[in-house]
C-alpha cells in the first residue's frame, strides 16, 4: 500500500514537473526568439513593404504594357473593320446605282489622277473607244457629277473634272416649290476661275470651291442648298447633283449674284465611276 502511494506521488510530481518545465521552455523560447522576431518585423515594415511595392509596380507596368498592346491591336482591328464597312458601302452604292436619265452607261476604273503635272484637272479612266466611250460623255458616281470625257483613246479616256478652271456647267438651285421663288439658274465655273483674270490651277487633293455665277441678284439662297444641272445647252441632262452652296454675294458689277459651291463628289477618293452616253441611249 505504501509502495502504491509512493508511485502515485512520483507520477503526480513528474507530471507537475513536466507541466512547469513545458511552460518555462515555451516562455524561454519566446523570450529567446523575441529579438529575431522583432528584427524580422522591422525588416518587413521597412524593406519588405518597399520591395513588394517595387515588384507590384513592375508587375503593374508589365500588365499595363500588355493592355496597351492589346488596345492598339483592337484599334487596328476596329480601323480595318471600319475600312471594310466603308468599302462594302461604296460597292453596295455602285451595285445599286441607277442612271438618273435614259442612257447607255459603262463602269470604269480610275487609273490616274491629275496627269504627270500633278495638277488636279483631270483623271484617266480604264475604258476607251473600244468600249463605246465617246468624247463628251458624262462621268458620274452615285454622289453626283464628276465631269465629262475630254479625250478618248482605244483603251483609256481623259476626263475633265467639274473642278477644272475651264469647266462650265449650266446649273440651277434645287429649291422647294413652296418657297415661291421659281427657278434660279446660273453657270458653274471650275475652281479658281475669276472674271478678268487668269484661271488658278488647283493642286492635287486641294478642294477649291466652285463658282456659281450669273444668278438672280434679288434672291439670296440659304447655305447647303443643293446645286443640280439645269439641262440647258444639252451638254448635261437636268437633275444631276453637282454640289452644295456655301455662301453667296453680289458680283462687283451688282447685276447678278455669285456663290461658292463645294463639290458633291470627293474627287480625291473615287476609284470607280460610271460613263453615261446620253446620245447612245436615246
Amino acid at each position: 500500500m505504501k509502495q502504491s502511494k509512493l508511485w502515485i506521488g512520483l507520477l503526480v510530481a513528474s507530471l507537475g514537473a513536466m507541466l512547469f518545465l513545458h511552460g518555462g521552455v515555451r516562455a524561454f523560447a519566446r523570450e529567446a526568439i523575441y529579438p529575431v522576431s522583432n528584427a524580422w518585423a522591422w525588416l518587413d515594415r521597412t524593406v519588405g513593404v518597399r520591395a513588394r511595392a517595387v515588384f507590384n509596380r513592375t508587375e503593374l507596368a508589365s500588365r499595363n504594357a500588355r493592355l496597351e498592346h492589346d488596345l492598339a491591336r483592337l484599334r487596328l482591328r476596329v480601323a480595318d473593320a471600319e475600312a471594310q464597312e466603308a468599302e462594302v458601302a461604296r460597292l453596295r452604292g455602285l451595285l445599286e446605282y441607277a442612271p438618273p436619265v435614259r442612257c447607255r452607261w459603262t463602269a470604269a476604273p480610275v487609273q490616274s489622277r491629275g496627269g504627270t503635272s500633278a495638277v488636279w484637272q483631270s483623271i484617266r479612266l480604264g475604258k476607251g473607244s473600244l468600249h463605246g466611250i465617246r468624247k463628251g460623255d458624262l462621268v458620274v458616281v452615285p454622289d453626283g457629277l464628276v465631269g465629262r470625257v475630254a479625250d478618248v483613246l482605244p483603251h483609256t479616256c481623259e476626263v475633265m473634272l467639274v473642278t477644272d478652271p475651264n469647266s462650265r456647267v449650266p446649273c440651277e438651285l434645287d429649291l422647294a416649290a413652296d418657297e415661291g421663288v421659281g427657278t434660279v439658274r446660273g453657270i458653274l465655273f471650275g475652281g479658281g476661275a475669276r472674271p478678268g483674270g487668269d484661271p488658278r490651277l488647283s493642286l492635287l487633293y486641294v478642294v477649291e470651291p466652285l463658282r456659281l455665277r450669273y444668278m438672280a441678284r434679288e434672291f439670296e439662297p440659304a447655305p447647303r442648298t443643293r446645286v443640280v444641272t439645269s439641262g440647258l445647252g444639252q451638254a448635261f441632262p437636268r437633275g444631276l447633283t453637282v454640289g452644295y452652296l456655301m455662301q453667296s454675294a453680289l458680283e462687283p458689277n451688282g447685276l447678278s449674284r455669285e456663290a461658292e459651291v463645294i463639290p458633291a463628289v470627293d474627287l480625291a477618293a473615287i476609284y470607280d465611276v460610271f460613263i453615261l452616253s446620253v446620245r447612245g441611249g436615246e
